[in-house]
């Protein structure tokens, strides 16, 4: 049948769903900069599991995991969406939260019918959860899994990363997924930050990288 469909009885469904690699958000299309950061050899095979843990605890994990939160709790998501867009370091950064926000807004309207339009993707999630009353934390650390499983992948096609190696990485960096998931529970809009910077500059650089697989 056509229109909007019944939330499953268990929450968790929902959420592994909406955060799934087959979600229609095209989140196979984004690095995160780790392409221009693999081309510059500063990301080699045996550095991609730190270089995801520093992004993760000081850059777009933890600020994503917050604004996330907020927008679960805000009354005006647009107030929130606005913060989110003015904290991207960069313009593809930016890209990335934008395009794929987009597209899950697009999900949320055809298929659960919230009536949301063009929010940054932390954002956009978070409205969702409001929305269905899903889980908040653990619907934290499902979104940050579901990054690091899909850099991970991307790492696979842009050097010479094993699927043994790739799924050890994942793994090992599950546990600090759900901390920060916990760790932002106490945090607001005003805890936010970013120190990154290598991966910042990366994102940025990559704008100009020639040739390119990945939008980010």
């Amino acid at each position: 049948m056509d229109g909007p469909i019944r939330t499953p009885t268990d929450p968790i469904l929902t959420l592994a769903q909406w955060l799934s690699p087959g979600f229609p958000i095209g989140a196979f299309a984004y690095s995160s900069g780790l392409e221009q950061a693999i081309a510059d050899k500063v990301v080699i095979p045996a550095t991609v599991e730190d270089w995801l843990s520093d992004m993760l605890c000081h850059g777009n994990g933890l600020a994503d995991a917050i604004l996330i939160r907020a927008a679960a709790d805000a009354s005006d998501p647009s107030e929130i969406d606005e913060v989110a867009r003015a904290f991207c370091p960069s313009r593809e950064r930016l890209l990335e939260l934008d395009a794929q926000g987009t597209a899950f807004c697009d999900q949320l309207r055809a298929n659960w019918g919230i009536d949301v339009l063009n929010l940054t993707y932390p954002v956009a999630l978070g409205v969702g959860i409001k929305h269905l009353d899903l889980p908040l934390t653990m619907a934290v650390q499902m979104y940050l899994h579901a990054w690091v499983s899909a850099v991970v992948a991307a790492c696979q096609r842009l050097m010479a990363l094993g699927q043994t190696e790739a799924q050890r990485i994942v793994a090992a960096l599950a546990p600090l997924c759900s901390e920060i998931a916990i760790q932002s529970e106490a945090m607001s809009l005003d805890d936010m930050t970013s120190q990154s910077f290598a991966a910042d500059i990366a994102a940025m650089r990559h704008e100009t990288l020639s040739p390119r697989i990945f939008r980010t």
